[in-house]
């Protein structure tokens, strides 16, 4: 049992342990060479040896990414006598350190931090990214325990972001409730702007890393229109402060945390209306997952252990849904329009239809696969596999239909993760199971969704979209290709001025006659090709003739023969009915709005 007793209002803390208490430093005293310098004192720990273990993951990112492998130049000593400690791994990750007679013991080691994403910590001259679970190592018996985090950076740099909470009269020192906490709070410092503002009653504070010319007000306008949109869906909003972190200066992408989001985007996203509404889609998404995912979250994900996998089969909702709603609070928020909100739903229904992998992954295999599959795919991922991200998103949008319809209007897929949240996360205090959101939906739709959830959640039956769409009144018309394309079932690129086969489509004609992911193509009916005229020239052929084509595969050159097929993909337009019934009326309004 661990007590804490605070006072949050600033934060002054006064930290009363029965098993020991834990404090990490972590100090920055050479930016330019990337390390980050860490220190974690332990103290009053009872037994004759203690483990020290760095996380292998990070929550919201599934992949086990081994953070150890940064770590350099371990050393412990025992406080009572300052005296080195014997230290050794017990495996990748653990290092355990004899105490013998000692309760306390500091630990002092390196981590070399480069990584220029949401995920990772970073570190150079100008400004330094802090992911807790990259950087400090816990203790399993004071996982729980709450302590204290202290910074030490160059006096130069001046600004300071997290969702922490500082000890107050402590410039540089951050309460931590917990490990969790930690991990789930990121860090930036150095000299980045700091935007502050209340929305849903709630402050806010917006640092924009990297330079980037923006409009302030705007901004503050569009992220306060997002956040009272997604409040008003579960009727309350659970932070005491919440922190946006947006790299203008990395990689593209975002990832969650309980009080916080990393947005990666383009330098220039302000600049540019489609790239600055793919910020905003961006922004939606990450916040909605303070709801769902990081409160409303799957079962498994209630403890979560830092040393290994941790499987769920709903990331198709924690995402994919997440993804369906950052789409709805866009329309919210009358960033896109009706038919852009449309346009969006059916591009990710023709992905799937696209993707022949959708035939042999179901979602929900996807999600618990997540680990082996999605985050590490090769050149075969659309014929084996389908992404939770896609699927859940249209299965979201789906179910959001059925309900509407069973409803007459009445309830939306909005109330059913309402409901989930104040359920089981605000009362019950625990996640939720596939069987948790098929009972919720079947009550809001007032139909049985046994069916839905075989075929498509644990099936691979193709998606009935244009029963979906036609509850709204809307009609699904499917274009195949288009009418002089040509296919051969292959991905071109051009790597230095060769054109390389960089994927091969299930049951096309590449894949039946012979193609390798890697061949270069030097010639299609001795025609030299390049990547400006391969389609073209592919495109003179007949459906149904045979075309000889030059390989070069690892320094052998090779013919292989190709039959020429007509493009099937398809993509999808629509049109709303005239005419429509009330029912058609009320679910068409319900959905998007009047």
């Amino acid at each position: 049992m661990v007590w804490a007793c605070i006072l949050i209002s600033g934060l002054d803390t006064n930290l009363i342990y029965a098993n020991g208490s834990i404090e990490y430093a972590i100090s920055i005293s050479e930016p330019q060479t990337h390390y980050f310098e860490v220190e974690i004192q332990l103290k009053n720990f009872n037994g004759d040896y203690v483990d020290f273990k760095m996380p292998v993951w990070t929550p919201g990112s599934y992949l086990v990414r081994e953070f150890a492998k940064n770590v350099e130049g371990f050393e412990a000593y025992l406080l009572e006598d300052s005296i080195p400690a014997n230290v050794h791994k017990t495996n990748k990750s653990t290092w355990r350190i004899e105490l013998n007679k000692y309760k306390d013991v500091v630990i002092k080691y390196r981590v070399y931090a480069f990584e220029g994403f949401v995920r990772m910590s970073y570190l150079d001259e100008d400004h330094a990214f802090v992911m807790a679970n990259t950087l400090l190592m816990y203790v399993d018996e004071l996982k729980d325990s709450s302590s204290i985090l202290k910074l030490s950076y160059p006096d130069t740099w001046k600004s300071i972001s997290t969702s922490l909470f500082k000890v107050q009269g402590a410039e540089n020192k951050f309460y931590v409730p917990n490990y969790d906490v930690l991990v789930d709070s990121p860090i930036e410092i150095g000299n980045h702007d700091i935007i502050t503002f209340n929305a849903a009653g709630i402050p806010h504070e917006v640092a924009i890393v990297g330079n980037a010319e923006y409009d302030k007000g705007q901004l503050i306008r569009d992220l306060t229109k997002i956040i009272d949109s997604a409040t008003s869906i579960f009727e309350d909003n659970p932070n005491e402060k919440y922190t946006f972190i947006v790299q203008t200066d990395k990689r593209s992408g975002g990832l969650e945390h309980m009080s916080s989001t990393v947005l990666g985007v383009d330098r220039w996203a302000f600049t540019s209306q489609r790239l600055y509404n793919d910020f905003l889609a961006l922004a939606a998404h990450e916040y909605f997952h303070l709801w769902l995912v990081k409160r409303l979250k799957p079962v498994e994900f209630d403890e979560l252990d830092y040393d290994r996998e941790v499987y769920t089969n709903l990331l198709w909702v924690m995402e994919g849904f997440t993804s369906y709603f950052d789409e709805k609070l866009m329309l919210y928020c009358n960033f896109n329009s009706k038919q852009r909100f449309i346009n969006n739903i059916l591009a990710e229904m023709a992905k799937i239809q696209n993707a022949p992998g959708s035939h042999v992954q179901s979602v929900s295999d996807a999600s618990f696969d997540a680990w082996i599959k999605y985050y590490r795919k090769n050149e075969n991922f659309m014929n084996s596999q389908v992404s939770y991200y896609t699927k859940g998103m249209v299965l979201g949008a789906l179910l959001d239909l059925e309900i509407i319809n069973g409803s007459e209007g009445e309830q939306s897929l909005d109330d059913v993760m309402a409901a989930l949240y104040h359920q089981f996360y605000k009362q019950k205090g625990k996640g939720i199971r596939s069987d948790d959101l098929k009972c919720a939906a079947e009550h809001a739709s007032n139909s049985d969704l046994s069916v839905f959830f075989a075929d498509y959640v644990f099936g691979t039956k193709d998606l009935d979209y244009e029963k979906y769409l036609l509850l709204a009144g809307i009609k699904l018309d499917e274009i195949n290709g288009s009418v002089n394309a040509k296919t051969i079932g292959a991905g071109l690129n051009d790597e230095g001025g060769k054109l390389i086969v960089k994927s091969i489509v299930r049951d096309g004609s590449a894949f039946e006659n012979g193609l390798s992911v890697g061949d270069e193509v030097i010639s299609i009916n001795d025609y030299r090709v390049n990547k400006s005229n391969v389609n073209r020239i592919i495109n003179l052929q007949k459906v149904g003739d045979k075309a000889n084509f030059l390989l070069n595969r690892s320094g052998i050159i090779l013919e292989k023969e190709l039959d020429i097929r007509k493009n099937d993909s398809v993509r999808y337009t629509y049109e709303i009915l005239d005419g429509r019934t009330k029912l058609q009326e009320k679910v068409y309004n319900a959905w998007l709005g009047k």
